[in-house]
């Protein structure tokens, strides 16, 4: 009936809060044989990447501890600890590259088994998101020299104890930007301007009074219609308005867009513009037996979200496969 390949009652992509969240809540109903498949070295996603580490920010919040903000890295081996009792079977630095939505078969490498496919009743998509690029955002002009970051590069350097820059300016104004801003302060760098083309940030206002432990940005978004990076081989600042600023760094960061490449790769409804999955109910998606969950739906949403989201998903995932 499979064809010869393995076979699981349930296959999830991503083993972040989503993720994770999905597999427990799929083996406290009793289902073996789930198989969760992450490309990263480690179980997480992205509050993997923030580390622990003395006088560091805690930017992820226990919500289901009484709102007790928590390192990612803390937050991302509570998640391990969960994923371990369920039982699944994990996949690490493991790439899925092609999937075949009608028949629910994937296809997946890594540097131990090389090509592997697989088959499930159910597949569930928990592959998260990414930070828009330039061309994607549309309000971004110029080039793309030296010390324009993303989120994720800008971590890589603070974990390894480096600041690219001291005088920064962060694009984009969301809950990511404000934590992106306390990290760079708290690692030296001064208090950063933060650029958007809203006329007020778009982190709310009680997160952005809890970041201002730490650092108090100056928020530029009033009539702003454009954004243009200055500088040839290293960047040297940005023009809004007619009105430059000085910088010796930019993070792009925050305005999030689904990674639902698999998704358009495998014929299963999206949007091409938006790149937002077609999702029925409970993150059903065009082709049965395939799901969603998580920050792949769209939007940002924090740790917690994703994983009871992830949760609410599995109960439409047994119903499915009539456990």
């Amino acid at each position: 009936m499979y064809n010869g390949l393995k076979h699981y009652k349930v296959i999830i992509i991503g083993a972040g809060p989503a993720g994770v969240g999905a597999a427990v809540a799929l083996a406290k109903q009793g289902l073996d044989s789930i198989l969760i498949i992450e490309r990263n070295k480690k179980i997480g996603g992205i509050p993997s990447f923030y580390e622990k580490k003395k006088g560091g920010v805690r930017t992820f919040i226990r919500w289901t501890r009484g709102g007790f903000p928590v390192f990612g890295e803390e937050y991302a081996d509570w998640l391990n600890k969960k994923l371990i009792k369920t039982g699944a079977e994990i996949r690490l630095q493991s790439n899925v590259i092609d999937i075949e939505s009608e028949g629910k078969s994937i296809v997946y490498v890594n540097p131990k088994e090389g090509k592997v496919e697989l088959t499930a009743d159910a597949i569930i998509m928990a592959c998260g998101s990414r930070e828009k690029n330039q061309a994607e955002r549309g309000y971004l002009a110029g080039s793309r020299p030296a010390r324009v970051l993303f989120g994720k590069q800008l971590l890589n350097f603070l974990n390894q104890g480096e600041l690219p820059f001291k005088k920064p300016v962060i694009i984009g104004s969301d809950l990511i930007a404000y934590a992106t801003a306390a990290k760079l302060r708290k690692a030296g760098a001064q208090n950063a301007i933060i650029v958007d083309i809203y006329n007020s940030p778009k982190c709310s206002f009680f997160e952005r009074l809890y970041f201002r432990i730490w650092c108090k940005p100056d928020y530029q978004g009033k009539e702003v219609k454009s954004i243009e990076i200055l500088g040839e081989k290293v960047v040297s600042g940005i023009s809004i308005n007619g009105i430059t600023i000085p910088c010796d760094g930019i993070v792009i960061c925050g305005d999030l867009i689904p990674n639902s490449e698999l998704a358009l790769q495998g014929s299963i409804k999206v949007d091409i513009r938006s790149r937002l999955l077609d999702i029925g109910r409970n993150g059903q998606l065009s082709v049965p037996g395939w799901f969603a969950t998580g920050n792949i739906l769209g939007g940002f949403h924090g740790a917690e979200w994703c994983y009871f989201n992830g949760a609410k998903v599995a109960k439409q995932v047994i119903k499915y496969i009539n456990i």
